[in-house]
């Protein structure tokens, strides 16, 4: 019987490896009959392997905290749709036998937002998962994670860009949200421009909304944000663009709270042609939502051969906004 072995500085006497002491044992002196066997007591004469599993970190995500997500009704829909009206209506003085009393007119309109089906799941080979339970690590469930982050991912991307081939549009590109331009950039401008760069905005959506609308959420491209938040707004001074900022802004000045001025990475391309874009809007499930009646869902594992297939479904659309006028853009700070 021919013998196929594994080579490797374990092979060596013990005596070249290290004189002075006993570092391989006896059993590290003979042949080594199959790769596999070679590799796993490679590992453990030369390592100890950790039980916690390390996993590449990613950014997080997000999407939840600035758009609210509807995860209501049944998940067989294939769209959702709601009823808008517009309120057409004005008294005025008249006579006592009146003739021309004004009616309330309401235009009713009804608007389908479709979703779309998307799927992720993982394969183990049975040896695998002998494997990893002899080693105290659970290999289906660091599958099943990497699953739902990647079903999380596509979610963030759909929420933030949208997707151009089911023709549906995100938080960052809705073509019904009104778009300005940027005086200038914001590393040319002055700190009191900056300031009111970031406050125009806030006030066009308030003016151009009859002051229905009053934006309580700002975001920014990521190095922008980087800006204001290092800047000191005077010198002399320890206060930044944005200490100074949070205290001054249309929101704070009208309700009293506080302004939410987040950074987004999206923003540094979102513009038209790829330019920076600033973003603000009043945050509620009333102005906007993305529906999502299934979020990830794994269904029964599958033998295929000597592997386990585990397949996963989920639901979801992208975001509606009911009320455009209830957020802006500014391109090109």
């Amino acid at each position: 019987m021919t013998k196929l072995y594994f080579h490797t500085v374990l092979d060596q006497k013990p005596e070249l490896v290290n004189p002075s002491s006993k570092l391989v044992s006896d059993a590290a002196k003979k042949a080594i009959e199959t790769i596999d066997a070679g590799v796993a007591f490679y590992l453990s004469q030369l390592t100890q392997l950790e039980t916690k599993l390390y996993e590449v970190k990613y950014r997080n995500i997000i999407y939840q905290d600035f758009i609210p997500v509807d995860t209501s009704g049944p998940d067989w829909i294939d769209s959702f749709s709601y009823i808008s009206f517009d309120a057409v209506t004005m008294g005025k003085f008249i006579g006592a036998n009146p003739t021309d009393i004004p009616r309330a007119q309401i235009d009713r309109a009804i608007t389908n937002v479709p979703l779309f089906l998307g799927g992720i799941g993982y394969t183990y080979s049975l040896d695998e998962l002998r494997k990893s339970q002899a080693m105290g690590q659970s290999l289906d469930s660091a599958q099943a994670m990497a699953a739902n982050r990647g079903f999380q991912e596509h979610a963030q991307k759909v929420a933030f860009s949208g997707d151009a081939t089911r023709n549906i549009t995100g938080l960052f590109n809705n073509a019904n949200i009104s778009i300005t331009a940027a005086a200038g950039l914001w590393t040319a401008l002055t700190n009191d421009q900056i300031v009111d760069s970031m406050n125009d905005l806030l006030i066009e959506v308030w003016s151009n909304s009859a002051n229905v609308h009053v934006p309580n959420v700002l975001l920014l491209p990521s190095d922008r944000w980087s800006l204001i938040s290092s800047r000191r707004m005077a010198d002399g001074t320890d206060t930044t663009i944005l200490e100074y900022y949070r205290k001054n802004n249309l929101y704070t000045q009208i309700t009293g709270g506080e302004l939410t001025i987040k950074p987004i990475l999206e923003l540094q391309t979102a513009g038209a042609a790829g330019v920076h874009r600033m973003m603000a809007y009043e945050l509620n499930d009333e102005n906007l939502t993305m529906r999502m009646p299934m979020s990830l869902r794994f269904v029964p594992p599958q033998p295929n051969g000597l592997a386990i297939d585990v397949d996963g479904e989920y639901k979801f659309g992208g975001v509606e906004f009911r009320y455009p006028g209830s957020a802006g853009y500014v391109d090109g700070i």
